[in-house]
């Protein structure tokens, strides 16, 4: 009786073990990169934030700005599979000497999900893959023509009591023709006081040679195990186009 016993409580060690749920809030915000773990089976989490922009080419003569509202929306179904899907409403204007053009309406819309495929100890990363798929349903203004994958591949790494270092390398297609786009995210994310954390963060593209790289940073505070704020920004300046964001939001869970 005794060995059964062992044997049971060795399975729910073991399956315990898997367990993507966390006492708190795990979320793509604030940042670029994602983490490798997914929401836990059964839970439903939303990720939002608003954010304006702006970036000019003074020796090409045109600049432009506007507003762009992020929305992911992650379930569990599984401890290590989730489904997701992302929603982003944008409106700006560009100017290019006397003209001036509008666009507004949503600008991408994915679907896709998140496996988590190792538990890392120490300095051995864990490590996740996301998959998802911008779907021609877009605005006008934004339209594409084919369905366009994007993939991630995900590594988180404890590197003391104190950093936690992010890394994101993938691909993606725009749904207008066969161009593929690399894409790096290096995030640093640290404790400040308390709830309140901070990071600092790498991110950049390479298209057809043409390399393009950007810094921001920010913050995030917690304020309940299952609800976070955040604000960051950055700025950016490549190829002669100057550009910045800011952006504030939230992630909240519910929890099974």
């Amino acid at each position: 009786m005794n060995r059964v016993l062992l044997l049971i409580s060795a399975m729910i060690l073991s399956l315990a073990s898997y367990a993507q749920y966390n006492e708190t809030i795990r979320t793509g915000r604030p940042g670029h990169s994602i983490g490798p773990f997914t929401v836990g089976k059964g839970i439903f989490q939303i990720q939002t934030g608003m954010d304006i922009f702006g970036f000019e080419n003074k020796s090409a003569g045109f600049k432009g700005d506007g507003f762009l509202n992020n929305t992911v929306l992650r379930y569990g179904i599984a401890e290590k599979w989730e489904i997701s899907a992302l929603a982003d409403y944008k409106v700006e204007t560009l100017k290019s000497d006397a003209l001036e053009t509008d666009l507004s309406g949503l600008a991408a819309f994915d679907i896709g999900g998140r496996y988590h495929i190792y538990t890392g100890e120490g300095l051995i990363p864990s490590v996740g893959f996301q998959l998802r798929f911008r779907l021609p349903v877009l605005s006008e203004d934004y339209e594409i023509d084919h369905v366009a994958p994007r993939f991630t591949l995900i590594t988180s790494q404890k590197l003391s009591d104190t950093f936690t270092l992010f890394t994101n390398w993938g691909g993606k297609w725009n749904g207008n023709n066969s161009t593929g786009t690399g894409f790096y995210t290096i995030n640093l994310a640290f404790p400040l006081c308390g709830k309140l954390g901070g990071f600092v963060e790498n991110y950049g593209s390479l298209t057809n040679g043409n390399f393009d790289s950007r810094f921001d940073t920010g913050l995030s505070y917690l304020v309940t195990n299952d609800l976070q704020l955040d604000v960051l920004g950055g700025p950016g300046s490549n190829d002669g186009v100057k550009d910045f964001f800011l952006s504030v939001g939230l992630s909240w869970r519910s929890k099974r």
